[in-house]
């Protein structure tokens, strides 16, 4: 036997569904917005909170390394990379100029082996003038790459 506008309650007759208390989810919200918070931690502000999520893929070695740092460290994986990536410092790849100058700069170091072999034959006398020369071209390669370049960390 169906009953679609009857409920039925535990030891009793069934008894018609508009007579039973209606709880909508509107008058659920109701009741516990009218109901105070108690304790707990007061909320962050939208400054505080860590709302952007970064990911990245690691290799296994490089994981195991990063958690190592971090528990060396004494603070959580997650703090330790936010910290690294807030503070780390970024190398930045060489720039075509300097990549050219570093190339220009090499050979001069071809011609000055020339010319230490020359001198070794002839004498430094005369291949004194050559060397002054290459001194002054080296030098002024030197000063054509980039600060950044010749103060970083290599």
């Amino acid at each position: 036997m169906a009953f679609s506008s009857v409920a039925r309650l535990c030891f009793g007759r069934p008894k018609p569904l508009f007579l039973l208390p209606m709880v909508t989810k509107k008058n659920n919200r109701n009741m516990q917005s009218t109901s105070s918070k108690t304790g707990g931690r007061p909320a962050k502000n939208s400054i505080e909170k860590k709302q952007r999520v970064v990911s990245t893929k690691l290799t296994k070695p490089y994981f195991y390394a990063i958690q190592k740092r971090a528990a060396d460290a004494g603070i959580s994986l997650s703090e330790y990379v936010r910290q690294a990536v807030v503070n780390g410092q970024i190398v930045q790849r060489i720039s075509r100029q300097d990549a050219d100058t570093l190339r220009k700069l090499a050979g001069e170091a071809n011609n000055l082996n020339q010319i230490a072999r020359q001198a070794n034959i002839s004498g430094f006398s005369l291949v004194s003038g050559e060397l002054i020369t290459l001194k002054n071209r080296i030098v002024e390669l030197i000063n054509q790459l980039s600060d950044d370049w010749k103060n970083s960390k290599r």
